[in-house]
């Protein structure tokens, strides 16, 4: 009896740190994007699935799209990704659940989760950054990097006769 015991709690301790260990091994898929851009948020499984259920959430539960039966459902979508989300209807069947999100914002910046069968729950952390501002020429002025005025000079001092 003693000795069925220290089976199970063997077992029992074996069991929980496997658990552990797969809730710790998840991997958070990272993606950067600048502002405007259009970003794909991946989310797949390596099987082909028919009629399922998958719900895209960001870190407020917040819906950007859900996939009944296999077709999107935007009809409980958030204003705020109204028109920028779309999904690959003809990659579904096959187990490729990713979105594409348009016209990206420094608020769409966080953790977004995907849960395609079989409740295995994908993240996504989205970093948008603000686009670099380009320096344009106003009214035919010409801006120069500080080597060609460097260029510029040195040919001229060199042009001149001692």
């Amino acid at each position: 009896m003693r000795a069925l015991t220290i089976i199970y709690r063997y077992l029992l301790f074996f069991m929980v740190h496997l658990l552990i260990h797969n809730v710790l091994v998840q991997s958070i898929e990272t993606c950067e994007a600048f502002v405007g851009d259009t970003v794909i948020l991946p989310c797949s499984i390596d099987r082909t699935v028919a009629g399922v259920d998958v719900f895209w959430r960001d870190d407020e539960e917040t819906v950007l799209v859900d996939i009944i039966k296999g077709k999107e459902d935007f009809s409980d979508q958030s204003p705020e990704y109204r028109d920028r989300v779309q999904t690959f209807q003809t990659e579904i069947a096959n187990g490729n659940f990713s979105i594409k999100l348009s016209n990206v914002k420094l608020s769409d910046s966080g953790t977004y989760t995907c849960h395609p069968p079989p409740r295995a729950v994908q993240s996504v952390k989205l970093t948008v950054k603000e686009a670099e501002k380009k320096i344009t020429p106003r009214n035919g002025d010409v801006t120069r990097r500080a080597s060609s005025l460097f260029l510029l000079g040195f040919s001229l001092l060199y042009s001149l006769d001692f």
